[in-house]
């Protein structure tokens, strides 16, 4: 973006120029999601033949037209497709919140008496 800009003739950028260049990296971003989800989806499929659910969460999720096009791959490969509502997807404390209300309606809780870590290592199945 600070290249493209950069290009730019001199001078204040005009509010055209700020939405063209905000929708076109909307776009690129969005490119790059689908081209990433799609090769993720289908090395799942070929591990996991009987599929299971494409989600998307965190403040991607908020994007409307980025959560669409996913929306539209999850259906292509017949996955699917969960997120939180719209309007939960740009606080993660409320994300965190609205996933513990889901495991408590569908009676997923726990004692809570593992030793908390704070190095946990990524590698290991839990």
């Amino acid at each position: 973006m600070r290249q493209t800009i950069e290009d730019l003739p001199s001078g204040r950028l005009k509010k055209s120029d700020i939405r063209d260049l905000c929708a076109s990296f909307q776009h690129a971003a969005g490119d790059v999601l689908i081209d990433r989800s799609e090769n993720a989806i289908r090395r799942f499929l070929s591990e996991n033949p009987k599929g299971g659910h494409f989600v998307l969460s965190g403040g991607v999720a908020a994007n409307i037209d980025i959560r669409k096009r996913l929306q539209t791959v999850a259906k292509k490969y017949g996955m699917p497709f969960a997120s939180p509502p719209v309007k939960l997807c740009t606080d993660n404390g409320v994300m965190i919140a609205w996933a513990g209300i889901e495991k408590l309606l569908n009676k997923q809780t726990d004692n809570l008496s593992f030793r908390p870590r704070p190095k946990w290592p990524l590698d290991i199945n839990l």
